[in-house]
């Protein structure tokens, strides 16, 4: 999955090698243009390697997106885990730790090439946006739902929640990201922009009294 609080079994140190190369290879390329010859050859395995864990150069794409994800959503695995007692410093917290796998250039190459290969493969658009952001706030709205049975958060319907929290903290930050409009570092920005965003959502969704 690529959005999950749950702890994730390693990944078998060939497959990392073979990822490292995919991702290598698509950040200069693209979709398209990279063959699984050349991505064989930069990551010091044969072409049957990779097909032994990959069924075609597709699932390789939707992988190294995901798991590129996933390696970075340590810290916001923690956060979702443990809420805290404070509401909007958890938020905060939650927020931040999102936006740093968002705002990463290799994850935001990786989406920028998806969006570039969407309109002549559909269904690797499809497989990213389901096994990353569905997953995304499905997560988050399950960590909503745990404020709300606390008492501390009204809210009716914890998804659809989720995605206006993940969609506030975003702002144009990550569109900036995705266009290479975005100069790093963005700590301060970041921080900024999520204390807004949760200031906003709590507004909206505390529960009176």
């Amino acid at each position: 999955a690529a959005f999950t609080t749950s702890r994730e079994p390693a990944i078998p140190a060939k497959r990392r090698q073979i990822l490292a190369g995919a991702r290598e290879v698509f950040g200069e390329l693209g979709f398209e243009r990279a063959s699984v010859d050349l991505i064989a050859t930069r990551a010091g395995v044969s072409k049957a390697t990779v097909y032994n864990h990959f069924h075609d150069k597709k699932a390789l794409f939707v992988a190294s997106v995901v798991e590129e994800c996933d390696d970075m959503r340590a810290g916001l695995r923690r956060c979702l885990d443990r809420p805290g007692a404070d509401l909007e410093a958890s938020l905060q917290r939650v927020g931040e730790q999102m936006m740093a796998v968002f705002l990463s250039p290799v994850v935001a190459g990786l989406f920028r090439h998806t969006i570039a290969e969407a309109g002549r493969f559909p269904e690797i658009g499809r497989m990213v946006f389901e096994r990353g952001p569905v997953q995304l706030h499905q997560d988050i709205a399950r960590y909503l739902a745990r404020w709300r049975e606390r008492g501390a958060l009204d809210i009716a319907d914890p998804l659809s929640a989720a995605i206006q929290f993940v969609a506030l903290c975003q702002g144009d930050l990550a569109v900036r990201s995705r266009f290479g409009a975005l100069e790093h570092p963005v700590d301060e920005q970041v921080r900024a922009w999520v204390k807004r965003a949760v200031k906003t959502f709590v507004r909206a969704f505390r529960r009176a009294g």
